[in-house]
């Protein structure tokens, strides 16, 4: 019995320290799946996970890259034809983490549905919701998640997504565009939470519609056993292979 309370101890401490923040030589603290990296005012942090740093101690490169002060591009090695742009490093800071936690609507006060202009939240369906500045993500289970990227493309496993403009890998490790491979943004898997009843009014004869700003689908109805019907221009992108 002992030795079970050891093991459950000692896994959620793991769980936790995998989404830790990085703590550079200074003591200040960058992103997971950053790279701290010394700049000219102290350490910042570089967006790439294993970065190379820059001699200029403004820039840095994904790691596999060199820099190229000259032509201010990230060049693959062992194929220099391949070139990304630098990346410049920003300040080390606490990060402020979103709270990426769905929530049914019927918390929302009052049950009112705000005005899609004046929304501070996007609508996934009848019943949950992402923070603003955030994209809905349907697991193929069903449940939602909260993809960080607003516009984000969403990928099959459902618990990763990238920027618009980008697509998945067989592995779900990058985001590639054009052959190019970028780190995703990972994404915290979050519990699923059970659909809440919205009952509607007496004098109300139509279900209520409730407006959704899912990535390309302008709607999402419900049926009469609250099931989402989703549009069909809302799309879980097809992994592509790496060029």
């Amino acid at each position: 019995m002992l030795s079970t309370a050891l093991w459950l101890c000692v896994g959620v401490f793991l769980w936790g320290s995998a989404f830790c923040d990085i703590k550079c030589p200074d003591g200040t603290p960058c992103p997971d799946l950053s790279t701290c990296c010394l700049t000219a005012h102290g350490y910042g942090c570089c967006p790439y996970p294993k970065a190379v740093c820059c001699t200029d101690k403004a820039h840095c490169c994904p790691y596999g890259y060199r820099c190229d002060l000259a032509t201010q591009m990230c060049v693959k090695q062992y194929q220099p034809w391949i070139r990304i742009p630098m990346v410049k490093k920003v300040a080390a800071e606490v990060p402020s983490t979103p709270d990426l936690t769905l929530t049914p609507l019927e918390e929302v006060e009052d049950n009112n549905v705000p005005d899609q202009t004046k929304s501070s939240v996007v609508y996934c369906d009848n019943f949950y919701y992402c923070p603003d500045g955030t994209t809905c993500c349907r697991h193929p289970k069903g449940a939602w998640f909260c993809c960080p990227y607003s516009p984000g493309r969403c990928c099959l496993d459902g618990y990763h997504c990238c920027p618009y403009g980008y697509d998945c890998d067989f592995t779900y490790t990058h985001c590639i565009r054009q052959g190019l491979e970028y780190p995703f943004n990972y994404k915290q898997a979050l519990a699923s939470v059970p659909a809440s009843f919205l009952a509607a009014s007496e004098d109300q004869n139509n279900e209520q519609e409730v407006k959704s700003m899912t990535l390309f689908s302008p709607m999402i109805r419900c049926t009469s056993i609250h099931e989402p019907l989703i549009s069909s221009h809302v799309m879980m992108l097809q992994p592509k292979a790496l060029m």
